[in-house]
């Protein structure tokens, strides 16, 4: 099964001591396909800037989820931006709707611990992990 990826699960899949490592790391070792987003890159890279990390150790994470055998990059179309912006009630959900799009455009589930992206991606007919 393939599924399009949100950060926080690579998040959770890089620390080791973060709450939901072993699921993180179960799940994305479950899929045959990993779809990651491009906003999914540059949320992690950023994520990564927040907590003040070596930029050489972002750059290795991210060249390891990049070049992965079970990734497939998909980039944001402007039909995923339409529909993230007409979406969107606060500027906050503005990434996740992103997500969102692509997992509904290409048919696929959705893995993510969000619970509000959970709820945002049932309200709009996509399966979640």
């Amino acid at each position: 099964m393939s599924a399009v990826v949100d950060t926080n699960v690579l998040i959770f899949d890089t620390f080791e001591d973060s709450e939901f490592h072993i699921e993180a790391m179960k799940l994305l070792d479950s899929l045959k396909r990993w779809i990651l987003p491009s906003i999914v890159f540059h949320e992690y890279v950023w994520f990564m800037k927040g907590e003040k990390l070596d930029l050489s150790f972002s750059r290795e994470k991210v060249t390891e989820y990049l070049t992965h055998a079970k990734t497939n990059p998909v980039p944001i179309q402007v039909d995923d931006i339409l529909f993230s912006i007409e979406r969107i009630k606060e500027y906050r959900d503005y990434n996740d709707f992103l997500i969102l799009s692509v997992a509904k455009r290409m048919g696929h589930a959705l893995l993510t611990f969000d619970e509000r992206l959970k709820k945002y991606a049932n309200q709009h007919g996509v399966r979640t992990l």
